[in-house]
């Protein structure tokens, strides 16, 4: 048997119910080694290092036994080990215990964070909020759990969790579905539902990839928390706020060291938004490097580049835009790759279904669909490529203006914290797409720019 194999020690979201599993799944999964490589690949020490592992599960399981606290997240650790040999198999066990010892730290810090924050969570009018569903594998639907979401908001008396025992279902103020997912055979339905409570439609994907059929939830759902600006609570991928900062304009030598024209990180190769056919006409007159399943390139295997984040300072240093066009050219739909680069000194060219005035910062990126056709857009491009001091001023809005996460947790505390109004969401259906249908384009229907082209 190979001395070499892919091994990958794991932590995601640990919380106090279920911190003995994960905690096994972080330490003890060496054991997992004998079925992989050969046994007599484990010394004497190494075998020492698991009793170290196990005596701290124990100390956890123990802290945790005797808690009663909301599950909450600790954080991220993730180790990966491309080759291991025998060799360096003790370092590895060694390294899996510092790294169990580092979660029990940072679990008792979270624990003291809970311990006092408990107090608050039994007063009267904190307002309870139920995931009921995770967000696709996401538990805490990139929020957070516990009161900590909603700690700089006008509003703090509220309180995430997924635990649906933390009280009576129907004493939660709020249940959050994520309705791009829920199914109710699946994930079942709350068993009664008080008149004032808030049954909340979740969804961060256009409804050309929304799987459940919409009508069968009509007149079921209260409010909307989607990336839609008309959503009772806006749940954006992020969003811009005017704040002056001291960025300072790079200079024309920074732009010209960018040798490259535009890159595309994209594994969607046949959305309905047409956008592979619009860069393969493009890449008729520019060059527009691909990423990703779709493209000849990759990212992740580049020497010291370990992460998107990686990649997108790959894109900065070297590419003088980067094509943002979404899958589906849908009413305000903008994904995360859009504001990931508005974070960083390159220009996104964008192509989707939203109002971009409303969802970026004036002057910030050259939307596609304000050209008539590819040449038109292709020379603006060369123009820009070719004037650094115009280039540059797509870089101006960084004095006045700043990319924050999603103000979704802050207005849904507000909301609670106000006088409910009964609304009833009667035609999810017809919420989601238009009455005509008019909310999501197609084919002829998509942008001149691109339908012409088909």
């Amino acid at each position: 048997m190979s001395d070499e194999v892919d091994w990958e020690l794991s932590y995601r979201g640990l919380d106090t119910y279920n911190m003995s599993d994960d905690v096994q799944r972080l330490c003890l999964r060496a054991k997992l080694v004998e079925e992989k490589i050969n046994p007599d690949l484990l010394s004497g020490d190494s075998e020492t290092e698991l009793s170290i592992c196990a005596s701290k599960i124990n100390e956890i399981n123990t802290i945790s036994k005797n808690l009663e606290l909301e599950p909450t997240h600790v954080g991220v650790i993730k180790i990966e080990v491309k080759v291991m040999k025998p060799k360096v198999l003790k370092a590895l066990m060694a390294v899996a215990c510092l790294v169990t010892l580092l979660v029990l730290w940072q679990y008792q810090k979270k624990t003291k964070y809970l311990l006092t924050s408990k107090r608050t969570f039994h007063k009267e009018n904190v307002k309870h909020i139920l995931f009921w569903t995770p967000f696709f594998s996401i538990e805490d639907y990139l929020i957070g759990f516990g009161s900590k979401p909603f700690s700089q908001c006008e509003y703090k008396n509220c309180f995430f969790t997924n635990n649906k025992s933390f009280l009576s279902v129907d004493k939660f103020d709020a249940i959050l579905f994520h309705g791009s997912i829920y199914d109710k055979n699946r994930y079942g339905e709350p068993p009664t539902r008080k008149p004032n409570q808030v049954y909340v439609y979740v969804n961060g994907e256009p409804p050309l990839l929304t799987a459940p059929n919409l009508k069968l939830f009509n007149s079921f759902y209260n409010w909307t928390m989607t990336y839609r600006l008309d959503s009772e609570i806006q749940f954006p991928y992020d969003t811009f706020v005017k704040k002056d900062t001291n960025y300072v304009i790079p200079s024309t030598d920074y732009v010209q060291n960018k040798s490259k024209m535009m890159s595309w990180f994209v594994s969607n190769c046949r959305p309905s938004s047409k956008r592979d056919v619009l860069i393969k006409n493009v890449q008729n007159y520019v060059t527009v490097d691909v990423y990703g399943r779709c493209g000849p390139l990759l990212c992740m295997p580049i020497i010291n580049v370990t992460s998107v984040e990686d990649c997108y300072e790959i894109v900065e240093k070297n590419y003088k835009f980067y094509f943002s066009g979404e899958n589906s050219i849908c009413k305000d739909y903008v994904t995360e790759k859009l504001y990931s680069l508005l974070k960083r000194n390159v220009v996104p060219v964008v192509y989707g279904g939203a109002d971009y005035a409303k969802n970026a910062p004036p002057n910030s990126v050259i939307n596609v669909n304000d050209f008539e056709n590819v040449t038109q857009l292709v020379s603006y491009l060369k123009f820009l490529d070719a004037n650094p001091t115009e280039y540059l001023k797509y870089f101006e809005w960084k004095k006045h203006y700043v990319i924050v996460s999603t103000p979704a947790p802050c207005q849904l505390c507000e909301k609670l914290n106000k006088p409910l109004a009964s609304t009833i969401i009667k035609d999810l259906h017809e919420w989601s797409w238009g009455s005509n249908n008019e909310f999501c384009k197609e084919n002829k229907n998509l942008p001149s720019i691109v339908s012409n082209l088909l």
